[in-house]
């Protein structure tokens, strides 16, 4: 990436109205302790980026082609950060992450004006689509992605254990707590043709109509016979022992598919583990593996369109994780998604 032009404006505090100067720019050399330092002040030591407390680490993430850190500055003054991940070449996604902002420069809207100058940007690159992961402790991020033409499409349950996360707002009694997912269409209008289970044809509609791209779902439950003779199941497996999650990407759809979702299940079956598994369903075997995941204790929790050459819908299994949903603090969009999925699957309390 060239380097962004810096964006100056002046903003107004809606709660004291005091006006300041701030710039908008790529990070730095140098920046990497005022980052760590902004990162602090919100979470401790509890983010769980961890290569973000590393300055070496940080700096060499900085210069990859992996990372592109912005920083909303204030004189000599960080006030906060955004990152946008490249997820290349296996996907044609980017994802807007880390936003975090000091409690001093909250109320001037500067995350709003830092998610429209970094997705400028981000959009310029041409990804397939530009993806944010938000939480639900609070709706400001999500209602500003919305702003922004970003949709809700999911829900990641589980992905963190609340007792290991510390910030200044109110988390909940949920065990492990949930992140929203939205995707702004970019250069990927056309989802193509996409094979659901009958079951979850309805929302996966909804959200792909919402996302006003082109496609096409063809209904199917799909069998075994689906699959070719001798193709092996291919994952992509990452474990986050600290967070007891587990995330899965599958590549490949095999006839041993249900003997390796097994497997996985019996290897993190102790308290808190949680399972998060992304399905290709640009064929009849997706239909097929969905069959499987149901009956091993999956559910459906959404979709990941337009990331990659592949549509996929998100699998998860949360075990006997508790969630109080009570406590979630949604925008509408998220609350009638999360009323979808749960009219799908029950009560996730209901064990």
């Amino acid at each position: 990436m060239t380097d962004p032009i810096p964006q100056n404006l002046t903003l107004t505090n809606h709660k004291t109205s005091e006006k300041k100067e701030f710039t908008l720019r790529l990070f730095r050399h140098g920046d990497e302790e005022a980052v760590i330092n902004c990162i602090r002040e919100e979470y401790g030591d509890t983010y769980y980026r961890r290569d973000f407390y590393d300055k070496e680490k940080l700096l060499e993430l900085a210069d990859s082609d992996k990372l592109y850190l912005f920083l909303a500055v204030c004189g000599d003054d960080l006030c906060g950060i955004q990152s946008i991940i490249s997820h290349q070449p296996k996907e044609s996604r980017l994802e807007g992450a880390s936003q975090i902002f000091k409690k001093a420069y909250r109320g001037y809207g500067l995350p709003y004006e830092l998610v429209k100058y970094t997705y400028k940007i981000a959009k310029s690159l041409e990804p397939g689509c530009i993806y944010a992961s938000t939480v639900v402790f609070h709706n400001i991020t999500q209602s500003m992605c919305q702003r922004a033409g970003m949709v809700p499409v999911a829900f990641n349950f589980g992905s963190h254990l609340t007792n290991k996360m510390h910030n200044s707002y109110a988390l909940g009694h949920s065990e492990k707590y949930a992140q929203a997912i939205l995707i702004l269409p970019v250069a990927k209008q056309d989802a193509g043709n996409i094979y659901i289970p009958p079951a979850i044809s309805g929302v996966v509609k909804k959200i792909y109509t919402n996302l006003g791209v082109k496609y096409n779902i063809i209904n199917s439950k799909g069998s075994k016979d689906d699959i070719p003779d001798g193709l092996k199941t291919v994952f992509d497996i990452k474990v986050n022992d600290r967070e007891q999650s587990v995330s899965i990407s599958t590549d490949a759809i095999g006839a041993d598919f249900h003997e390796r979702i097994a497997g996985i299940k019996k290897k993190y079956s102790e308290k808190f583990w949680t399972i998060s598994l992304t399905l290709p369903v640009d064929g009849k075997a997706g239909c097929y593996a969905y069959e499987v995941l149901i009956k091993e204790g999956f559910f459906f929790t959404g979709i990941k369109p337009l990331c990659s050459e592949h549509e996929c819908i998100y699998m998860q299994y949360t075990g006997d994780v508790r969630f109080c949903f009570d406590e979630y603090v949604l925008t509408e969009g998220f609350k009638e998604l999360l009323n979808d999925i749960l009219s799908l699957k029950g009560d996730l309390n209901d064990k």
